[in-house]
């Protein structure tokens, strides 16, 4: 019986060492990264991304920022891949449903895009760069209701170009109250 404790305590402590000494070797190469990207060094930001999806396979934040370098190098099918695989691993990444939805317009699958801004918006109902795209993505669908909806949301929430678009086209909106 006693050996039967020790065995499972060394087991515990034993898992418990891998997991410390994985995280943070990810959290640094993932920091890495961020600084090769901070620098434009994308293929040391890559590499560092690399390292750290290969010491942790499931750190939704390493796929999402591998997935910028892919945006930047202009490999958008990467980019994608990596913004989807990030979402598996977090439903409630909200940069990653963002940015998955810049990549479904780029692409012209609009309904995609919308898809993703209206959940950037129910994970972040005030996030007015959301409503902005959103609208933009409904104006490509010829959706003008919509448009002007999200375009009135933007502005509320203190997005400039919106404001300024409806300003210019004197079509009324208000603040959001504070």
């Amino acid at each position: 019986m006693r050996a039967e404790f020790l065995f499972r305590l060394l087991c515990t402590f034993s898992f418990v060492f891998v997991l410390v000494s994985c995280g943070p070797r990810a959290s640094e190469f993932n920091a890495d990264g961020i600084e090769f990207l901070k620098e434009q060094d994308f293929d040391g930001a890559y590499e560092a991304f690399n390292s750290a999806i290969e010491v942790n396979p499931s750190f939704a934040e390493a796929y999402l920022n591998r997935g910028f370098v892919h945006g930047n190098r202009g490999e958008l099918q990467d980019a994608l891949a990596d913004f989807n695989k990030a979402i598996e691993l977090d439903s409630l990444y909200i940069e990653a449903y963002f940015n998955r939805g810049f990549i479904y317009g780029y692409f012209e699958e609009y309904e995609k895009s919308i898809a993703d801004f209206s959940r950037v918006i129910e994970l972040s109902p005030s996030d007015g760069e959301a409503y902005l795209h959103r609208s933009l993505m409904r104006a490509r669908l010829g959706d003008r209701d919509g448009e002007l909806a999200d375009l009135k949301q933007a502005a509320r929430y203190g997005d400039p170009w919106a404001q300024g678009v409806l300003e210019e086209k004197n079509i009324p909106w208000q603040k959001q109250p504070d």
